[in-house]
């Protein structure tokens, strides 16, 4: 019986299933999403879940005045999701911390559009159009030092990566080196050129979305798309894809 450990980018799968309306965000849900993956010659190793404490200081909104973050619905709805992480099974969250970058504010961008098409004037602008430039710190590395554990420690047979981001690929070809089998699961997201040709193949579990995925979703078929237990391929390097 062969193991699979699952890495997870824990804000690029939030970001990507609320937009799909795949499935319902928390911990029972992804794990379920997880062993979709798994052959019936492999079992769970661990799902490993990167993702990034919420902010809770204080700060002064430039249209609403002095505000605690800590006090926001965003940060009791995270805390939510964390606790349901906690009580799922086989999960190890690796968690990060959220930074406010100089007490920075950002508009929203289709607002910001209409204001520089004229469409919109300073004064229509209101509180939820402006949020904080706030980032995670500390995950991207902790993730890839991870996979290079994995591997150097034969920790698994088959590793898949839930993420599309360029960052991870230099643990990718590092784990590929020390022999472990690496899946990507970009979501049907077209994943950064370099992470698709540093995997082993890419394959998404999660049924293909309508043209769009319904909501102005883009949709990508990959042509390195495989999947492992039946053999199916991807589209033929000559075929256009529905959408990119």
């Amino acid at each position: 019986m062969q193991k699979v450990i699952f890495v997870v980018d824990g804000e690029f799968m939030r970001k990507r299933i609320i937009a799909l309306k795949a499935f319902y965000f928390d911990g029972p849900g992804i794990r379920r999403h997880c062993l979709s993956h798994l052959g019936d010659d492999e079992r769970l190793g661990r799902i490993m879940y990167y993702d990034a404490l919420p902010f809770t200081g204080r700060g002064e909104h430039p249209v609403s005045g002095p505000m605690d973050f800590s006090q926001t619905p965003l940060v009791a709805r995270k805390q939510q999701f964390l606790q349901s992480m906690r009580i799922t099974p086989q999960v190890f969250m690796r968690l990060g911390r959220s930074a406010w970058q100089a007490g920075q504010w950002q508009l929203d961008s289709t607002k910001l559009g209409e204001l520089m098409a004229g469409e919109l004037d300073v004064d229509d602008i209101e509180a939820g159009d402006i949020y904080p430039d706030i980032r995670q710190k500390g995950v991207d590395v902790c993730l890839g030092l991870d996979i290079a554990t994995i591997a150097i420690k034969k920790m698994a047979d088959r590793l898949v990566l839930i993420a599309n981001d360029a960052d991870y690929v230099p643990a990718v070809k590092m784990a590929r080196r020390e022999g472990l089998t690496v899946a990507l699961d970009p979501l049907w997201t077209r994943a950064a050129e370099d992470l698709r040709e540093s995997v082993d193949y890419i394959v998404n579990k999660l049924p293909r979305p309508q043209h769009g995925g319904g909501h102005g979703v883009h949709v990508f078929d990959d042509p390195k798309e495989y999947d492992p237990f039946t053999g199916k391929t991807g589209r033929l390097d000559d075929e256009q894809p529905d959408d990119i």
